[in-house]
């Protein structure tokens, strides 16, 4: 079983890990940070230290993650960030994560973006879908009141995946072939998704789901 970050013990060691990183600081005058993917492009301002709840550190076989985590940012933001790939070491992957704080405490001085009016991206599979942040917040509001729940939204994406790819992941190519309806309808349900706070999803062949028996979700019109 993966690491939890919702486990409210390893909140606990992760807020007090991150209140013993920050006297660990480093100077990070000069460092370009590379927008791994528009979804990093779009998220990373809004990444601030102020903003950090916590420092996730753990082992998964023989890597080494650090994640930092982050409350109060606007819907569509992933509120975690964390090392690209994993490391050999516990030493490396504090060091990965200090360094990530340093960057992030350079933030607090800089207000961020209006969140009404920047894009957000849903990863689906190998495709960045962009999501009006007007929609989203809209579709957010009214998370509390709708008859379906997270469940249903991966559901219909993986239904929209088949009428866009087949039997394969999401891809630039086949979203780009893909009828104009149903990229409009798959637009709606990412940012469905990501009013649940679902922020990507991944093909997955092993999957045992039977789309022709899968109930439709009511739509968030």
């Amino acid at each position: 079983m993966g690491y939890k970050h919702g486990n409210p013990q390893n909140r606990a060691k992760a807020a007090s890990l991150l209140r013993q990183l920050k006297g660990q600081l480093v100077d990070v005058t000069g460092v370009q940070v590379e927008a791994r993917s528009n979804v990093f492009a779009a998220a990373e301002a809004y990444w601030q230290l102020s903003k950090a709840a916590g420092v996730h550190l753990y082992k998964v076989g023989d890597g080494w993650h650090a994640d930092l985590e982050f409350k109060g940012l606007p819907p569509g933001v992933p509120t975690i960030v964390g090392t690209p790939e994993p490391v050999a070491t516990r030493t490396e992957a504090i060091e990965s994560v200090v360094g990530m704080m340093s960057i992030c405490a350079q933030r607090d001085n800089v207000p961020p973006p209006d969140p009404a009016t920047g894009l957000r991206w849903f990863r689906f599979d190998e495709h960045e879908v962009p999501v009006d942040p007007g929609m989203l917040e809209s579709y957010a509001a009214r998370v509390p009141h709708v008859e379906f729940d997270a469940t249903h939204i991966r559901r219909e994406l993986d239904l929209l995946r088949a009428e866009i790819s087949g039997d394969g992941p999401v891809t630039e190519d086949a979203w780009a072939a893909a009828e104009f309806q149903t990229r409009y309808d798959a637009c709606r349900m990412c940012c469905a998704a990501m009013a649940f706070g679902i922020m990507q999803v991944s093909y997955d062949p092993e999957a045992s789901l039977d789309l022709a028996e899968a109930p439709a979700a009511p739509g968030m019109h």
